[in-house]
């Protein structure tokens, strides 16, 4: 009879119920993320894909192809002539320039811009031995640092296709092993861009596989 007459009754119910942050159904709930998680999270997308302040940053070496287009589709929108300098190079035909003429500040700018943002965006000790004349020259030593000269880039393209033609599963080997191997093995492949169709990839791994 008191429930009835208390319009209140059926709203304690309700909440009790659902627990106020100190009933046992505190175990129940979604544990709520850490402020330095969160914090950490933001800053890992940050460094990936930029903001429109930063570049996107080079953290591994492993990483350059990502990063590299990445870095030039964040010049192109955010810094066009400063891309210009990095695709085209710079050379005004001199170095006094404190004397340049209107129409050559621009460019003076964004290259000396495009230079300071690939110091921003690649990790110090990356770039720390890299000796440059313009932001082309930085940006070509750099691919070099990363992935080696063009020969060097030829032949590991040729080592890592015999690899995936020869994949198997090795002596003594366990199946998950394998797998974890043929993984970084498929990193390698996508970081020296060479393309394997979706089905070319299960099928190697299904063939890997030990008979018994």
């Amino acid at each position: 009879m008191d429930d009835f007459m208390n319009p209140f009754s059926d709203v304690f119910a309700f909440t009790g119920s659902l627990g106020d942050g100190t009933s046992d159904n505190t175990n129940q709930t979604t544990p709520t993320p850490s402020a330095k998680k969160i914090l950490s999270d933001a800053m890992s997308v940050d460094s990936a894909y930029g903001t429109y302040n930063k570049p996107p940053k080079l953290i591994a070496i492993k990483d350059y192809n990502r990063r590299a287009t990445r870095f030039e589709e964040w010049l192109k929108a955010f810094a066009y002539l400063s891309w210009r300098s990095l695709k085209n190079g710079f050379d005004l035909g001199r170095d006094d320039y404190e004397n340049l003429e209107d129409n050559q500040i621009e460019r003076y700018v964004a290259e000396q811009k495009c230079i300071a943002l690939l110091h921003q965006s690649v990790r110090d000790d990356i770039i720390a031995l890299i000796e440059y004349k313009d932001s082309r020259d930085f940006w070509e030593k750099l691919k070099i640092e990363c992935i080696g000269s063009a020969e060097i880039v030829k032949n590991k393209k040729k080592l890592l296709r015999k690899e995936f033609d020869l994949f198997g599963c090795l002596k003594n080997e366990s199946v998950s092993k394998m797998i974890e191997r043929f993984g970084h093995l498929k990193m390698e492949l996508a970081r020296h861009d060479i393309i394997y169709t979706q089905e070319e990839l299960v099928d190697k791994l299904f063939d890997a596989l030990p008979n018994d």
